[in-house]
């Protein structure tokens, strides 16, 4: 063995980790922009701080087929880290059970899900819990997913937490 093919090896060597950290990040941008709804803003109503804050009060939308959504998150101001009692009133429609999506906006911040049980027509319970976030201040989506098929989701309430 020569020393042009030892370097060209140790070469090859360093670089084949690199690619294969590129290729393992790419693909978990792709599995996440398919997981995570709400990609397409012109599909879903979006409730902003500034129209209703989830901080200070339960919010309410109008869904575009018709019916309201009332969402509430409790205690409030809404914490990081610590169980969140939510519960959502829905008009309209009465699905079995409802996902509730949370994303960060300006990061992501993996994939967080809370399933709402019925406990009677049109209301709905559960428990979420929101990741810790490095950064002063975390803008997040609550997404509604009827029976937590992506497409029937019609709103987003958008609220920021604090550290």
């Amino acid at each position: 063995m020569n020393a042009r093919t030892t370097t060209t090896g140790r070469r090859l060597g360093r670089l084949v980790p690199w690619l294969a950290g590129l290729a393992a990040i790419g693909a978990l941008w792709v599995w996440a922009d398919r997981l995570v709804p709400g990609r397409d803003a012109a599909a879903l109503l979006v409730v902003a701080p500034e129209d209703c804050d989830l901080n200070q009060q339960a919010c309410t939308a109008d869904l575009p087929s018709g019916g309201q959504a009332l969402l509430d998150l409790e205690p409030r101001p809404v914490p990081m880290q610590e169980p969140l009692a939510v519960t959502l009133q829905l008009t309209g429609q009465d699905p079995d059970w409802v996902e509730l999506d949370l994303t960060g906006v300006e990061m992501y911040m993996g994939f967080n899900r809370a399933r709402l049980e019925r406990v009677a027509p049109g209301s709905y319970r559960g428990e979420a819990v929101l990741p810790v976030c490095a950064s002063e201040s975390m803008t997040w989506a609550a997404t509604l997913l009827p029976e937590g098929a992506a497409e029937r989701g019609q709103v987003q309430f958008r609220f920021v937490t604090r550290r």
